[in-house]
């Protein structure tokens, strides 16, 4: 659309151009809100796998508040432009790393705050925006079904892909045997589960390996694994166990 000159001085109440700017189309047209009952239905099994696969094609509701303006005061949404900031709100776990919490609904989200805004957005996008926060697990409804994503499931979502746990998933068990094949000293290998989202490589070694051997060889698959990347992005951790063979 033609704007003419005056059209070009109009300013938001921030004292911001109107021109130039991209008004985009409303993303969820209808959204009332409420929560997809698939994936209510899946948070009720507890089965992460089912969680995510339900989650991912799925709008989320990503909290954002008020956070102090310049002079201390606390700003609330209502300001306006011209003063409120608002940011993306984040949690600490328990294990003190940083977790995004996003809501299947607006009500789920104004139990658990009544004063955060609900922002809708896709699932993928808001698992890249946990991985751009440095945020390694999401939890779906804190304030209700509290499931926690993984960080290898958040990944997945976030690349438009689906999540297997690690000893599952067929592309990450094949890299591992290519790295192992890679060691001379091992005879045989089998990749075992290690909670929601680690993993354990059991690794077959020739029996009589002095102290120092034994340490050159796990070093060097330690190594190989942690250095690769679809080991990374797609186990929470790994540990190496070794029997005679």
């Amino acid at each position: 659309m033609a704007h003419g000159t005056n059209d070009d001085n109009l300013t938001d109440s921030a004292g911001t151009p109107w021109a130039g700017r991209t008004l985009t189309a409303q993303p969820f047209p209808g959204d009332d809100g409420s929560a997809d009952p698939a994936l209510i239905a899946a948070l009720a099994t507890g089965d992460l796998v089912a969680i995510t696969r339900a989650w991912a094609p799925t709008r989320a509701m990503v909290p954002i508040v008020a956070v102090l303006g310049d002079d201390g005061a606390d700003l609330v949404a209502s300001q306006g432009d011209k003063s409120a900031d608002m940011a993306l709100v984040t949690l600490v776990g328990d294990d003190e790393a940083r977790v995004l919490p996003v809501f299947t609904s607006v009500e789920a989200l104004q139990t658990w705050n009544p004063r955060a805004r609900p922002v809708p957005v896709e699932a993928a996008r808001a698992a890249q925006a946990a991985v751009v926060e440095e945020c390694p697990r999401i939890v779906i409804d804190p304030a209700g079904a509290a499931v926690e994503l993984p960080r290898p499931a958040v990944w997945a979502v976030a690349q438009g892909r689906d999540w297997l746990p690690p000893a599952q998933d067929p592309e990450l068990l094949a890299g591992i045997a290519a790295l192992v094949r890679a060691v001379p000293e091992v005879r045989a290998h089998r990749c075992e589960p290690d909670g929601e989202a680690g993993l354990v490589v059991v690794l077959g070694l020739p029996p009589g390996l002095d102290r120092e051997q034994l340490r050159a060889t796990t070093g060097r698959i330690g190594e190989l694994l942690l250095t690769d990347q679809v080991v990374t992005e797609r186990t929470e951790s790994v540990r190496l166990a070794v029997r005679s063979v």
